[in-house]
């Protein structure tokens, strides 16, 4: 397992949705996260390395089908997580925790750093964003990803964002030792 390191945490939302940038990437997760969901290009490659598990997922697509729902879906989604973070600021029902719910539904209790995911809105939808849950309407995004398959344990790029969330958990825990460090902001 490699280990991430974090250069940076900004803010995306005032007092509500964060973004973790890792070192060596040019830009934090959730901008990189829905700039490649636009991206035709990488869109086409993606679907095409993986034209034997999208096709498991949903039989009929082609790849340019595949592309054009995924560009669609993620600007919703997009959209949809930003509105959503604005309003959690002033209260009410509309919060982050209702669009990101835990990873592993099994969780008996809250925990303090909770890995969480956002789903697209269609019926089977394989857009993903992966959180880290401080609060109910505080979230940390840790990355997104394109998932095909049943679990995130049969391929490289779903197995490198369980690690990249373990990374942040690590680093958040660490930062809560430290003097000052960023749950001062909260």
């Amino acid at each position: 397992m490699i280990i991430m390191e974090i250069c940076g945490i900004f803010e995306i939302v005032p007092d509500s949705l964060y973004s973790v940038q890792f070192d060596g990437e040019p830009k934090h997760e959730f901008l990189k996260t829905f700039r490649l969901w636009s991206d035709r290009t990488y869109l086409e490659s993606f679907f095409t390395k993986h034209y034997e598990d999208l096709l498991a997922f949903w039989e009929y697509m082609s790849v340019e089908e595949a592309v054009a729902v995924t560009i669609g879906e993620g600007a919703l989604l997009e959209e949809t997580i930003l509105k959503i973070a604005r309003a959690g600021m002033h209260g009410g029902y509309d919060n982050l925790s209702a669009i990101f719910k835990p990873l592993t539904p099994v969780a008996t209790s809250l925990e303090h750093f909770e890995k969480s995911k956002a789903r697209g809105f269609r019926r089977k939808s394989w857009l993903r964003v992966y959180a880290i849950r401080l609060g109910v309407n505080h979230f940390i995004v840790t990355g997104g990803v394109i998932k095909l398959t049943r679990t995130m344990n049969e391929r490289e790029h779903l197995l490198n964002e369980l690690n990249k969330m373990e990374d942040v958990c690590r680093f958040l825990k660490a930062d809560q030792r430290d003097e000052f460090g960023l749950f001062e902001l909260f």
